[in-house]
């Protein structure tokens, strides 16, 4: 086999200088002169030695080359665009210092498993395998390759081989480097160090990287190892994106000049599944830093470990941007664990295991554990951030020097609302379970047990959070300190702060500052809250507009159960406690609340304890309201500084040695008792005034100074009634007492009842003790009648009924329709209906209606009414109408058998309402009013919607501001169909349209719109026909049957998205219509069509269809010698392959324009490149290649066979036998 040194193109060169910038990509670090020089003295010894490039075989344009055993390529080689070259199994290439083989065309190394194909540098370090963008769709293919001494392994610019088994060893700086849309598959790729070589003096931070994935790329990666690499493992940049999967990455450290990682990803957007990154500077770095691009990685089963810094970091590089955070990664999946811990690098020098900073991230199951720092930590996120069932496990710093976030099992800081957390567990965290500061968030379903300090410590942040369990912390079960608009629901806390030596150390749920001032909406709530056997209860430091909502307390370690303090608050306001119960054992009181005022609502004390103390701010009134209170032999229920106290419907169980007791307060107790065996008395403390209402009977308290008053009090009900026993409505009541009290007036309403008071019953004083029963004298007066009811004793609320004889009275009316001032359709149905009105001597009662139009109604309307006239039906459907048109005074007149009468006038009105229009067209109306309309097309006005209130026949029409319409209806029987369809012939480009509708009686009422007549294009439509499926079928796109609606030319183009311009033109010089074949690929073919109108110039309507044309196999024939000659080993035989070839061969590429062969005439590209073999069964080496081969054989029975390939998989063979005699 002839030899030759290939030539090098250096095209890829150029190509190359546009590597990374910072988080970009650089340029190769230069190489001195005097290292060059050395490198060449060397090859000149080796070259000498070393057998040269085998040479392409045959003849023409397109060759195909065979490489086996050792290649030299002292200047590197390029695989021209069209060539082929064949690497065999067992070959070794070495290349040339800074040189490269550059592929233009189709490359293909055939190496296995136990004879791979190495690639090796002759001295220094060559730069790999270049892929330029003309071998795109080429199909090149590299199987068990080896390289070493390289910079840079395999180097892949927009385009799309296939690398299965690679090994890359020690590559300087990049292992495998795409850019420009590269898209090559990638099947289990080895890199095994990488950098070290140069770690100490290269000036660019871009060495040391194994897979980098830039400038627009999308590999397919299936099976990625990756160690001891200096700076990245896989290196993401530039908008790109892919599928990658099974990777072990581990052992990325030390870079000095950028950030090391496993994974790094900047502005592109892979997919990543099943990925292990272990003992790495970083495990995955997700940075997004150009605006417009879209940074979104999605990591599918991702295990990080043993990380030296971060295990994984997202973040946005320009921090100013916080108010813009949109999510900039996706995780499923995740584990996580040893970041900074003694499995890294070195141990200690951790930050967070997951961090994200200004940026965003949607997790989707999550194990963070057993890192030494704090677990995940978030600063400057948003709504954008999702977090769904995320465990976190052993995480935070161990000292407790420490600040408090880095000890966290979670920690966030500056949250925009609103981060979502659902399904969360924390546990075991050296400090807090999780940590929140400033912002806000949203959740539900947490766990967080174990952790060294409070559970979940909110400060200054809004949280929304349901369904929290938390348990055995060393702090707070919850704290919320600083914060407003808290919304906490279904929280239950257990057995935390246990040993706490102060309540503000050790609660089950804590709020501290939680509101300084009043602020609509801006409250404080924990509904559904529990608290089990924490070291205290509920405990609460300095906050107002707080409200707990059907929460229960039990069995705190320490009382009370219940802690509210404001003695630090500067401004007034209140708590709200609705539904509470406590369950308590313990010498203490279970509620104190000391400088409260509030509302607390169905509070339930249970257990043995010392009941509730509420010593009032006074600034505001405070309520109790059905609850009961228990208390023991030390306390029950002490109230302090109470300047209004409202209490309702409480029941007291104290033990009588220690009586609830007043202090300075004022209090009202009203529906209130004692429990039955315990103390029914109170103790007045001084300065007190109780005022006992309609409760249950008290014993005389005891007290400690005279300034105290006890008033007994109850309520006087008042029943003014006639003699006929009917209520009176509105007569006026005094009430005048012996004792106790001013007298008091009033007057009943319309029911002729009400209740009054309270009023003192009995009053206790210190110095005077009780004082007797007052008496109650009740009047009533009604139309100048008076009358007293016997005197009644104050002792219970009392009924009183206070009877007039009255004289007859006039009715009552009670007039339900029609109402005043209504208005009515002409003619329609009318409602008069007085029926509910009412006479206090059950007289009999009759009414009149009359109207200012049509005087008495009665008559009339006779045959629709009752028959004492309280209901009428005026205008009832098939009778005479006897309410008119007009504005009608009606006065109501109810008179009863005494002849006592009353009267009641209102107005209403029955008018000949006009038709309600309602107009709908097609095409639609814009939003300005123009409907836009082809000049031939026809426009439709749709009335379903129109009728008229009285039914009257209508009359509906259309008129044009350019024809001489008058507003009337047409002559002829009125109608108004649902659509009226309309064209406008001979109308000017600009018009306006009236809708009216008649109803024969009223002005006809209308709607108007514009309308704009323009020429319509054509509408494109194209019929698809095809011979076959693959790309030697002929396609037929029809598109004779577009028109053009004014009659105007057509003017039409067909395109393939992949083909570009089929065919174009105008009628009738063209016709509408393409003829031919389509290269192999998916194709959206589109007809676009137009008219020939100036003005429609760039105006197209358009018509698609989806084609898949499938490749045209190769065909291989041998058109000579013969199947079966004869001949001898010295004869030179003619190798001729006339008659083979493959369609998505472009003509043009072949030797003599294709004469002969199988190729497309109509392209000028070719879709495949073509490979030639000829070999036979007897020699070791393929015989050459190319259409035609002369060559002369070995004597033999040779099985020779010709393989047509064309690079996408599809192969054609032919074969003939030759005999061979030896030669004479």
């Amino acid at each position: 086999m002839t030899s030759a040194v290939g030539r090098f193109a250096r095209a890829h060169v150029y190509a190359r200088d546009n590597r990374q910038r910072e988080s970009g990509e650089a340029m190769h670090a230069p190489v001195s002169a005097a290292h060059r020089l050395a490198v060449a003295l060397v090859l000149l010894l080796l070259v000498s030695a070393a057998p040269l490039v085998p040479a392409a075989a045959g003849a023409g344009a397109r060759t195909t080359t065979i490489w086996s055993d050792t290649v030299v390529l002292q200047d590197g080689y390029t695989v021209e665009s069209g060539d082929v070259l064949v690497v065999q199994s067992g070959t070794t290439i070495q290349l040339g210092d800074d040189e490269t083989i550059t592929v233009d065309g189709r490359l293909t190394i055939q190496g296995t498993t136990t004879s791979p194909v190495l690639l090796e540098s002759i001295m220094g370090n060559h730069d790999g395998i270049v892929f330029n963008s003309t071998s795109d769709g080429l199909g090149s293919k590299l199987e068990n390759l080896t390289i070493t001494d390289a910079e840079y392994g395999v180097t892949v610019y927009g385009s799309d081989p296939i690398l299965n088994d690679l090994t890359v060893i020690n590559a300087d700086n990049v292992a495998v480097d795409l850019f420009s849309s590269a898209s090559p598959r990638i099947n289990d790729l080895v890199i095994d160090g990488g950098g070290q070589d140069v770690h100490a003096f290269s000036t660019t931070w871009r060495y040391g990287i194994g897979l980098s994935v830039g400038a627009y790329s999308a590999p397919i990666v299936n099976g990625v190892t990756m160690d001891g690499l200096i700076t990245r493992g896989l290196n993401y940049w530039g908008n790109s994106g892919g599928l990658i999967s099974n990777l072990q990455i581990s052992n990325i450290s030390g870079a000095t000049l950028a950030v090391a990682a496993g994974i790094w990803v900047e502005d592109s957007r892979p997919l990543i599944s099943d990925s292990d990154i272990t003992r790495c500077d970083n495990g995955i770095f997700v940075r997004h830093i150009t605006q417009g691009w879209t940074t979104r990685p999605t990591f599918v089963r991702a295990t990080v470990e043993d990380s030296q810094y971060r295990g994984i970091m997202v973040e946005q590089y320009n921090r100013s941007l916080y108010t813009n955070a949109p999510y900039n990664a996706v995780f499923d999946d995740l584990e996580l664990r040893g970041t900074g811990g003694p499995g890294a690098k070195t141990p200690g020098l951790g930050y967070a295991a997951f961090e994200v900073n200004t940026s965003g991230v949607h997790i989707d199951g999550a194990l963070i554990e057993d890192n030494p720092v704090v677990g995940f930590k978030a600063y400057m996120i948003g709504p954008s951030t999702i977090l769904n069932d995320v465990t976190l496990l052993r995480n935070g710093r161990t000292s407790a020097t420490a600040p408090l976030n880095d000890r966290a099992g979670m920690f966030m800081r500056s949250a925009n609302w609103a981060p979502t957390i659902n399904d969360l567990e924390v546990r075991n965290s050296s400090g807090p379970g999780v940590l929140l500061w400033k912002g806000g968030a949203q959740g539900s379903n947490w766990v967080i047990a174990d952790n060294g300090a409070t559970g979940v410590d909110l400060r200054e942040f809004h949280p929304d959070f349901s369904v929290i369990l938390s348990m055995d912390n060393g702090g707070h079960g919850v704290s919320v300190r600083d914060s407003s608009n808290v919304e906490l629901s279904y929280v239950t806390t257990y057995r935390n702060g246990i040993g706490a030596a102060l309540p503000e150390l050790g609660a089950g749920i804590y709020f501290d500052e939680t509101n300084d001032v009043m602020s609509g909406g801006k409250n404080a709530s924990c509904i559904e809250c529990t608290s089990i056997e924490d070291q205290h209860g509920i405990v609460v430091r300095d906050s107002i507009d707080l409200q707990l909502i059907a929460t229960e307390i039990r069995d705190s370690v320490n009382a009370p159960a219940l802690d509210i303090d404001n003695t630090g608050m500067t401004h007034d306001g209140t708590i709200i406690i609705d539904d509470m119960k406590i369950d308590l054992n313990s010498t203490g009181r279970a509620v104190e609340l000391v400088e409260v005022d509030g509302l607390i609502r169905g509070l339930d004390l249970n257990g043995d304890n010392g009941g509730m103390l509420w010593d009032a701010n006074g600034e505001e009134p405070s309520y109790l309201e059905n609850s009961v209170i228990w208390g023991n032999e030390n306390s029950c229920f002490d109230m302090v500084d109470q300047t209004e106290l409202l209490v309702y419907n409480v029941g007291l169980g104290c033990d009588p040695s220690a009586p609830a007791s007043i202090s300075s307060s004022f209090t009202n107790f009203t529906g209130s008792w004692f429990t039955s065996g315990y103390a029914d008395r109170f103790e007045m403390l001084g300065d007190s005034h109780l005022r006992w209402i309609s409760s249950a009977p008290l014993d005389t308290p005891t007290y400690a100074s005279q300034d105290n008053i006890l008033d007994v009090m109850w309520f006087v009900e008042v029943h003014a009634i006639n003699q006929h026993l009917r209520h009176i409505p509105y007569a006026d009541i005094n009430l005048t007492f012996d004792l106790h009290g001013a007298d008091y007036n009033d007057t009943l309403p319309y029911s002729g009842q009400d209740s009054f008071g309270p009023f003192i019953g009995e009053r206790w004083t210190p110095m005077q003790g009780w004082s007797d029963v007052n008496t109650v004298h009740t009047g009533c007066d009604y139309d100048g009648v008076h009358n007293d009811s016997a005197a009644v004793s104050l002792d219970a609320d009392v009924s009183v009924t206070c009877l007039l004889e009255l004289s007859n009275q006039p009715p009552f009316i009670l007039w339900d329709s029609p109402e005043d001032e209504g208005v009515y359709a002409s003619g329609g149905e009318v409602v008069f209906d007085a029926n509910e009105s009412w006479d206090l001597d059950y007289d009999e009662l009759t009414y009149s209606w009359t109207s200012s139009i049509d005087g008495e109604l009665l008559s009339a309307c006779t045959a629709t009414g009752s028959g004492n006239g309280s209901y009428l039906l005026a205008n009832a459907v098939g009778q005479a109408t006897c309410l008119s048109d007009g504005t009608h005074q009606i006065t109501l007149e109810v008179c009863d058998t005494e002849g006592h009468c009353v009267w009641e006038n209102r107005e209403i009105e029955l008018v000949n309402l006009p038709p309600v229009l309602s107009v709908g067209t097609t095409p639609a109306i814009s939003a300005w009013g123009t409907l836009y309309l082809g000049i031939t097309a026809n426009a439709t006005i749709h009335l379903g919607g129109t009728y008229d209130p009285e039914g009257d026949e209508l009359n509906c029409w259309v008129e044009t501001s350019y024809e001489s319409g008058s507003g009337q209806p047409p002559a002829g029987d009125p109608e108004c169909p649902d659509t009226i369809i309309r064209t406008f012939p001979g109308a000017p480009n600009q018009f306006s349209v009236t809708v009216y509708a008649s109803d024969g009686v009223n002005v006809p009422v209308s709607w108007t719109f514009n309308v704009e007549l323009y020429n319509e294009i054509p509408l494109a439509v194209m019929e698809v026909s095809r011979t076959g499926e693959a790309s030697s079928a002929t396609v037929h796109l029809d598109g004779t049957n577009t028109f053009d609606p004014e009659g105007d030319e057509v003017k039409f183009e067909f395109w393939s998205d992949r083909d570009g311009l089929l065919a174009s033109g105008v009628t009738p010089d063209s016709a509408v219509e393409w003829i031919g074949t389509l290269s192999k690929g998916d194709h959206i073919i589109t007809m676009y069509a137009s008219d020939n109108r100036p003005n429609h110039a760039g105006m197209w309507n358009s018509a698609s269809v989806e084609l898949s044309v499938a490749n045209s196999p190769p065909v291989a024939l041998i058109a000579s010698p013969t199947d079966g000659i004869l001949t001898d080993s010295g004869e030179l035989l003619v190798f001729d392959a006339t008659g083979s070839g493959d369609w998505d061969t472009a003509c043009s590429d072949l030797p003599s324009n294709g004469s002969g062969l199988v190729c497309n005439p109509l392209t000028d590209t070719s879709t495949d490149l073509v490979s030639v073999l000829w070999e036979s069964d007897i020699l070791s080496e393929p015989m050459g290649s190319g259409w035609v081969l002369e060559t002369r054989l070995p004597e033999g029975v040779h099985q020779v066979t010709l393989t047509v390939e064309d690079g996408s998989g599809a192969s054609d063979v032919a074969e003939i036998m030759v005999r061979v005699d030896e030669s004479a």
